[in-house]
C-alpha cells in the first residue's frame, strides 16, 4: 500500500525525525557544526557591523565643520542656511584654573541639545545669566570635601539670579540639593560667586572639568571675552556623499559668508567615515566562505555515512511504496529539522556574545537583518552539502537493499574492483560487504592487528577519505596561518615606516581627527625642527645621524572639488623619481620649468577626493606662508609606480624644490626629524632621556620611538595572531567532529565483528594494536597532504605577502607542526581506546548477538 498524499509531508517529517533520533551522534555532530558555523559568523557579523553602528552613533551628534573666529550673530546666522542643518556658538578656554586636587576651565554652548550633543543636564536647566553655570556632579562633590565653605544651598539666591555672599554653611550631602547652591570660583582676574543651575553626570574623570557658562559670561567676562567664538555646524543631506563633495561643500560655505580658509576645520572622524570601504564586508565573507565550507563538508561526509548505513531501511520504504522522489525528500527533511535545531540557538547564543563584546553598537535592526542572511546562507550550505547523499539514496532499489548487510561499508558503489583481492570483492553483491576476514581467509595470508587494520581501511576506502579530505582542509590552513605566524619579524613590523632609517622621530604635534586648513603649516611656520634644534640633537652622545622630512601642504581646487594636499619637494638628484614609467613628462626639468606636479598614485586619490589626475591639467592651489596666496600648478605626469621612500614621506604628489622656494620662500618646511643610534640596544634608553630633556620646553613638538611603536605593536601582533590561528582552529574543529564521528560510528558498525574476532582467540592487545594501527593509518595520508600541500601553501602564502610586507621573512613552523602531527596521531587513538572500554563494559555473547 502506497503512501497516502493527504498525510504524506507529516510522515515523511516523522520518519525524518526518527531517523535523527535513531542516529544521535551523527544528528549531535551536525547539529554543533551548523551550530558552531553560524555562531561565529554571525558574532563576526554583528560586532563589525556594531562597530560601524557605534561610530556613526556617535557622528550623528557631532558636528560636521567648525568655523573658528566668527561672532555669535553669524554663528546664528548660519542655522537659517538652507545648507546647513544646524549652527552653535561655542566658545572655550583652554586655562584650567585649580580647586585642591581638582582642575577646571569655562566653556560655553549654544545649545546642550538638538542634532550636536554638546553636554547633557542630568539635573536642572541650562544658564541663562552672568552667574548661572552648570557643572558636573563629581567636580562639585570634591569641592564640597576640600572646602565645606565653599558651596552654600540659597534657594532664594537662585530665584533671584544673584550671587550669595557671605554664606558659610556646608552643603549637604544628597546630590539633589547641590541645585540652588553657590560656588565660589577663581576666573583668572580673582573669585568670583555662582549659582548652579544645571548637573552633569559624566561616567569617566576627566583630567580637567568644563564649567558651562552663559553666553552673557562668555561675551562679557574678562576671563572669555576676549576669545572668538566658533560655529559648531552639522551640513543637511550628508548621507552618501562623496568626500570631496563635502569639503567643497565646506569651502563654499565659508567663501559665501566671509570666513577665510585658515578658519575652516573639518570633523576629521566624518571625512573617514565618508571614505571608509568594504574591508569589513570582505572580512565577513571570507570567514563566512571558510567555516561554512568545513562545516558544509562535514555534514556531507556525516550524510553519506548515514546513508550508506541505511541500505536495507530504505530498501524496506520503497517496499512498501516509496518513491526515489520521496526517499530524497526524506534525506532533506532532515536537513531541514537539523536546522531548525541549530540555528536558533547559534543566534540567539552570538547575539549574547556580539552585545557583551559591544553594548553600544547593538541595534535590533542589525541583529534582525544578520539573523536573515546568516539563516539564509545556513540552510543553502546544508541542503547543498546533503544534495548528493540524498540523490545516492533514492538511487537505491529495494532489490540492492536486500543484499546488504546493514553494515556503513556497504554502500560501496557497483564499480568493479581491481587488485590483489578483486576476486574476493567482485564476487559479493554490489551492496554486500566483504569483511577482512573473508579476504585474509581466502587468500591464507597471516592475521596480524596492521594486515587487519589495513584490510579495513580498504573495505571503507570513501569514508576515510572524505575524513582525509576535511582534515587535509583545515591542515592547510592551519598551515598556512602557522607559517604566517612564524614568518613575522616583529622589529622589521615596527621599522616598517617611519623607522626604516632611524629609532627616533621628532615631528610636530599635529591632531589628524581635528585637522587644520592648511594643514602643519601654522607649525612649520614657528621653524622649530631648526637647523639649530638638528645641531644640538646631533651634540647628544650616540647620536649617529639627523634625518630631515620636508612637505609643504595647501587647498587644492580641481575639477570643482576642494581638498587639502601634502607635496613633496624633490631635488635633481633624486632620480629614481624622474625614471618613472609615467604617463606625461616627469623630468626634472619639465617640473622645475612648468611649476608642475608629479602624481604617483593618481587612482588612490581620485578614489578618496572624486576628482581626475591627468596629465596637462591645470589646478589651484591655495597656501599659506603667514599669509594667503594663490598660485596654478600643472599636472605633468602621473604612474602608477611609486618609489619606496627611506623616510617614509608622503610623496604622492612630488614638486620641484625650486616650486617650493618661489611659492612658500624661506619658510622652514621641515616637518620630521628621525634620529638614529650608533648602538640602539646598549643606548637607546639614554638618548631617548635625553631627546625628552631637549625638547621639554617646545610644546608643538611630540618625539615617537621605536620603543613606544615596538610595544604599540605588540599587542596588536598578538591580535592578528591570534585571529588567524583561531580561525584555522575553529575550522580543524570541524574536521575533527568528522573524525570523532566517523570513528566512533565505525567502531559501532563492527562490534558484531570485533567480538568474533574476540570470540575466535583474538586478545584485549591484539584489538588495541589492531585499532592504533587503523588510527595511524587514517593519520597518515591527512599528514601527507598537510605537510606537503600546506607546506607549498605557506611558502606561497608567505612570499606573496613579502610584495606589501616586508617584516615578513619565511620560517618553517616547526614547532606548530609537531603539535599538529601529535594531536592527529593521539586523538584517533584516544577515541578507539574509549569506544573499546565502552564496549568491554557488554558481555562476549551479548555483543555477537549485536544487531544494528
Amino acid at each position: 500500500m502506497g503512501l497516502n498524499k493527504n498525510n504524506n509531508r507529516r510522515l515523511l517529517f516523522r520518519i525524518a525525525k526518527n531517523n535523527l533520533l535513531t542516529k544521535k551522534l551523527s544528528s549531535l555532530f551536525s547539529a554543533l557544526s551548523i551550530l558552531l558555523a553560524v555562531v561565529l559568523v554571525s558574532t563576526l557579523s554583528l560586532y563589525l557591523v556594531g562597530y560601524q553602528f557605534a561610530e556613526q552613533q556617535i557622528l550623528d551628534k557631532m558636528q560636521h565643520v567648525i568655523y573658528l573666529n566668527v561672532t555669535a550673530d553669524l554663528a546664528e546666522e548660519l542655522e537659517n542656511d538652507e545648507r546647513i542643518d544646524i549652527s552653535i556658538p561655542y566658545k572655550y578656554n583652554d586655562t584650567d584654573f585649580q580647586a585642591g586636587d581638582v582642575s577646571y576651565h569655562f566653556t560655553f554652548f549654544g545649545s546642550h541639545d538638538g542634532p550636536i550633543e554638546t553636554y547633557q543636564l542630568a539635573e536642572g536647566a541650562a544658564p541663562q545669566k552672568y552667574h548661572e553655570i552648570a557643572a558636573d556632579k563629581a567636580f562639585l562633590e570634591a569641592l564640597k570635601k576640600e572646602s565645606a565653605g565653599g558651596l552654600a544651598a540659597d534657594s532664594d539666591s537662585a530665584a533671584d539670579s544673584k550671587p550669595a555672599s557671605g554664606s558659610d554653611s556646608a552643603l549637604d550631602s544628597e546630590t539633589t540639593n547641590l541645585l540652588g547652591s553657590t560656588v565660589t570660583l577663581d576666573t583668572g582676574n580673582g573669585t568670583e560667586d555662582f549659582i548652579i543651575t544645571g548637573l552633569t553626570e559624566n561616567a569617566q574623570t576627566p583630567s580637567s572639568y568644563s564649567i558651562y557658562v552663559s553666553r552673557e559670561f562668555a561675551e562679557t567676562s574678562g576671563v572669555m571675552a576676549q576669545i572668538p567664538f566658533e560655529a559648531l555646524v552639522r551640513l543637511r543631506d550628508m548621507e552618501g556623499m562623496p568626500y570631496s563633495a563635502f569639503t567643497t561643500l565646506v569651502y563654499q560655505i565659508a567663501a559665501d559668508y566671509g570666513i577665510e580658509r585658515p578658519n575652516v576645520n573639518t570633523n576629521g572622524k566624518f571625512e573617514e567615515s565618508l571614505q571608509r570601504g568594504n574591508s569589513g564586508l570582505l572580512v565577513v565573507l571570507f570567514a563566512a566562505f571558510l567555516l561554512f565550507f568545513a562545516g558544509g563538508l562535514v555534514i556531507y561526509s556525516i550524510f553519506y555515512f548515514s546513508v550508506m548505513s541505511r541500505v536495507r531501511q530504505i530498501g524496506q520504504f520503497q517496499t512498501i511504496g516509496m518513491t526515489p522522489l520521496q526517499v530524497r525528500k526524506m534525506i532533506r527533511r532532515e536537513g531541514w529539522l537539523l536546522c531548525g535545531i541549530s540555528i536558533p540557538p547559534g543566534l540567539l547564543l552570538s547575539g549574547i556574545i556580539a552585545y557583551f563584546l559591544l553594548p553600544e553598537g547593538w541595534n535590533l535592526k542589525n541583529y534582525g537583518t544578520v539573523c536573515l542572511l546568516v539563516t539564509a546562507a545556513a540552510c543553502l550550505i546544508v541542503q547543498f552539502s546533503i544534495s548528493r547523499p540524498a540523490a545516492a539514496a533514492a538511487k537505491i532499489s529495494p532489490v540492492d537493499a536486500a543484499k546488504t548487510t546493514g553494515s556503513d561499508r556497504a554502500y560501496s558503489g557497483r564499480s568493479k574492483k581491481r587488485g590483489r583481492h578483486a576476486d574476493a570483492a567482485n564476487a559479493a553483491a554490489p551492496w554486500q560487504t566483504v569483511s577482512p576476514a573473508q579476504i585474509t581467509s581466502r587468500h591464507r595470508r597471516p592475521l596480524s592487528p596492521c594486515t587487519l587494520a589495513r584490510l579495513e581501511g580498504q573495505s571503507s576506502r570513501k569514508k576515510w577519505w572524505l575524513t582525509t579530505a576535511s582534515l587535509a582542509f583545515g591542515g592547510i590552513l592551519f598551515m598556512v596561518a602557522s607559517s604566517w605566524n612564524a614568518s613575522w619579524d616583529e622589529e622589521a613590523f615596527s621599522r616598517d615606516g617611519d623607522f626604516q632609517k632611524g629609532e627616533y622621530v621628532l615631528s610636530y604635534l599635529y591632531s589628524h581627527t581635528a585637522p587644520k586648513t592648511y594643514g602643519i603649516t601654522d607649525m612649520q611656520l614657528t621653524g622649530h625642527l631648526s637647523k639649530d634644534l638638528e645641531r644640538r640633537i646631533r651634540q647628544i652622545p650616540h647620536v649617529k645621524d639627523v634625518l630631515t622630512t620636508r612637505s609643504v601642504s595647501g587647498v587644492v581646487e580641481l575639477d570643482g572639488l576642494t581638498f587639502l594636499l601634502s607635496f613633496y619637494p624633490i631635488t635633481k638628484e633624486d632620480s629614481e623619481y624622474f625614471g618613472l614609467d609615467a604617463q606625461g613628462n616627469n623630468t626634472y626639468e619639465y617640473l622645475a620649468g612648468h611649476d608642475a606636479v608629479l602624481v604617483t598614485k593618481p587612482d588612490l586619490y581620485e578614489t578618496l577626493t572624486g576628482a581626475e589626475f591627468e596629465p596637462g591639467k591645470i589646478f589651484t592651489v591655495r597656501y599659506f606662508d603667514g599669509e594667503e596666496h594663490t598660485a596654478e600648478l600643472e599636472i605633468a605626469a602621473v604612474t602608477s609606480e611609486s618609489v619606496k621612500s627611506p623616510l617614509n614621506a608622503p610623496d604622492e604628489f612630488c614638486i620641484a624644490d625650486v616650486t617650493v622656494e618661489k611659492l612658500w620662500k624661506d619658510m622652514n618646511t621641515a616637518n620630521s626629524f628621525t634620529i638614529s643610534a650608533e648602538d640602539y640596544e646598549e643606548y637607546g634608553l639614554q638618548i631617548e632621556e635625553d631627546l625628552k630633556e631637549l625638547i621639554a620646553g617646545y610644546d608643538d613638538l611630540s618625539l615617537f620611538t621605536l620603543r613606544e611603536k615596538i610595544l604599540e605593536d605588540s599587542g596588536n601582533i598578538r591580535s592578528y595572531q591570534t585571529q588567524i590561528y583561531g580561525l584555522s582552529l575553529f575550522v580543524i574543529l570541524f574536521s575533527i567532529f568528522n573524525l570523532v564521528n566517523t570513528l566512533i560510528s565505525s567502531f559501532s558498525a563492527r562490534k558484531k565483528e570485533l567480538s568474533m574476532l574476540e570470540s575466535v582467540g583474538m586478545e584485549q592487545k591484539q584489538l588495541h594494536r589492531m585499532l592504533l594501527w587503523e588510527s595511524f593509518f587514517l593519520a597518515l595520508p591527512n599528514l601527507a597532504f598537510t605537510l606537503t600541500a600546506g607546506s607549498l601553501a605557506g611558502y606561497g602564502f608567505v612570499r606573496y605577502m613579502q610584495r606589501s610586507a616586508g617584516y615578513l621573512h619565511y620560517h618553517f613552523p616547526a614547532a606548530a607542526v609537531l603539535l599538529y602531527i601529535g594531536a592527529m596521531f593521539l586523538l584517533p587513538m584516544l577515541v578507539s581506546f574509549l569506544c573499546l572500554k565502552s564496549q568491554d563494559k557488554t558481555a562476549l555473547v551479548e555483543r555477537i548477538r549485536y544487531q544494528d
